[in-house]
């Protein structure tokens, strides 16, 4: 008698005929190592033998991105395949980035069409009608609060109150002189030009924010530090690990509105043609599923970018993390790139108040 072959063993047998390829990435840290594991059995399950790899430095230990220099510097090296760019570095330095980037074939990304249409309509990534970029997660540079301690806010003069402790990012400035040019009267889509911006008022607004920081983070506010905090902004990864801690922290609606943020998916224009091309479609095709995107958010506490995790998350999840809603992302709200007039205004301003 015949024995006859489970799916599992047939799916392995093929496997290991397909050509093996390795996809070197340069992520912010977690984006796309978080699903590593899980991204290469899907590619089996596919007949695909992908392997992911991280961009090292000269010591070996894996290399994250901080800035917009990191990735063109890579990308022109020639030592990655993929990338994370945040969608202001695109058009930013007369959009180096174009040149060294392939223009995405949309139809080879089965998931693109449950995209939220405000990013598929958005042009920050978009040169000669050809997309550059697939929107992977986003959020705000948003005020939270320990509803456990405190109630919800209503402006960002909340950071101003000296019988509160609060936290703010001392990584990335021009996100706290965004947030001191709106309580100055500055509409959200102004913020980036500081000829448009009443400088007197938002450097005074910015003084009183400093002075009154409790602590300062980095990459994200510290969840250990947070018990003992009344306020914190946050782009969302510290909230979510704070939640997940088992602390009670909730993003406020403010009067002045808030800047808006979004991470994407880049292939090199390196893999034109390699054997790598089919792969890394793949890979952008799963980060976006709707099983990946989901959790996403539950690791991330970001806003997600397929529209279907509606139906997979609870009422109150999908209002809170605005799940679905694509009037979250309104591109007069993301940030811009900044010329160098202002770069230069707002990092001054930055070293003053810090005096």
């Amino acid at each position: 008698m015949k024995k006859i072959l489970s799916l599992s063993l047939l799916t392995a047998l093929f496997a290991t005929t397909a050509q093996a390829v390795t996809l070197t990435v340069y992520e912010w840290e977690g984006y796309i190592s978080t699903f590593k594991e899980d991204f290469e059995k899907y590619a089996k399950t596919q007949g695909k033998d992908i392997t992911v790899e991280f961009l090292k430095d000269d010591s070996g230990d894996v290399k994250y991105i901080s800035n917009a220099d990191d990735i063109f510097e890579a990308l022109r090296s020639k030592n990655v395949d993929i990338v994370t760019p945040t969608h202001n570095y695109f058009k930013g330095e007369n959009g180096r980035l174009f040149r060294l980037l392939k223009p995405l074939n949309t139809s080879k990304l089965s998931h693109y069409p449950n995209v939220l249409s405000s990013l598929r309509e958005a042009g920050f990534a978009k040169q000669d009608g050809k997309a550059y970029a697939l929107p992977l997660l986003g959020g705000a540079y948003g005020l939270a609060y320990n509803a456990d301690k405190v109630d919800a806010p209503t402006s960002w003069n909340a950071l101003k109150d000296n019988t509160k402790k609060t936290s703010i990012t001392n990584g990335q400035l021009e996100a706290n002189v965004y947030v001191a040019a709106l309580l100055s009267g500055t509409k959200p889509e102004d913020v980036y030009r500081i000829d448009k911006i009443n400088v007197s008022e938002t450097t005074n607004n910015l003084k009183e924010i400093v002075q009154n920081t409790t602590v300062f983070w980095d990459g994200m506010a510290d969840p250990n530090e947070m018990t003992n905090l009344d306020y914190v902004t946050s782009y969302g990864f510290g909230v979510a690990a704070a939640n997940k801690a088992g602390q009670n922290w909730k993003y406020a609606k403010l009067k002045e509105g808030q800047t808006v943020w979004l991470d994407n998916i880049s292939i090199a224009a390196t893999v034109e043609g390699s054997e790598k091309e089919e792969a890394a479609y793949m890979l952008l095709d799963y980060m976006v599923s709707p099983d990946t995107q989901k959790r996403i958010l539950e690791e991330f506490g970001s806003v997600i970018v397929n529209q279907d995790v509606k139906k997979m998350v609870s009422d109150e999840v999908a209002q809170q993390y605005s799940v679905g809603d694509s009037s979250f992302f309104k591109e007069e709200y993301f940030w811009q790139p900044l010329d160098k007039r202002t770069v230069n205004g707002y990092k001054n301003m930055w070293q003053k108040v810090q005096k």
